[in-house]
């Protein structure tokens, strides 16, 4: 190769990086912008909306936590517990009660129970879709014997 050969394809890998970094440095402040929208409207989000912890116990060992749910604030927990879970419930005087989560379903000896947690587990006071959840709440729902 020849003299002008090498300074043409000097040129040419110049301008090519010359480009490359170009574009790297348009998709970096893309990027970056993006990055600073999606927190903005994540802040944004936090003001009406909650984080949760919900808890399944089939009652077999088998536990999934589905923490940090985020949720609109003042949803219920039937409605919660919908939106993690395949669920069926029935309704009563006494509020919501769930009868399968995910395809087990109560029986004759079992049936499924929501607890709460603050600083230990107590049993939820009301039916499911009578009780609010709050950003922080923690609460389970297990696969329990009727004994």
């Amino acid at each position: 190769m020849n003299e002008n050969t090498y300074k043409l394809l000097a040129v040419v890998l110049l301008c090519t990086t010359i480009a490359a970094g170009t574009l790297a440095l348009n998709y970096n402040y893309k990027y970056t912008t993006l990055e600073e929208d999606y927190q903005t409207v994540l802040g944004e989000l936090e003001d009406f909306t909650a984080l949760v912890d919900i808890m399944v116990d089939y009652g077999n060992g088998t536990i999934v936590w589905y923490n940090e749910t985020r949720i609109q604030t003042g949803a219920d927990l039937l409605e919660v517990t919908g939106l993690v879970c395949d669920i069926e419930y029935q309704t009563s005087d006494f509020g919501s009660f769930i009868t399968s989560v995910n395809g087990l379903e109560q029986d004759a000896t079992h049936f499924w129970i929501w607890s709460l947690y603050e600083d230990e587990w107590a049993m939820g006071p009301v039916g499911a879709d009578q009780y609010s959840l709050h950003d922080g709440d923690v609460v389970g729902w297990t696969y329990t014997s009727y004994q």
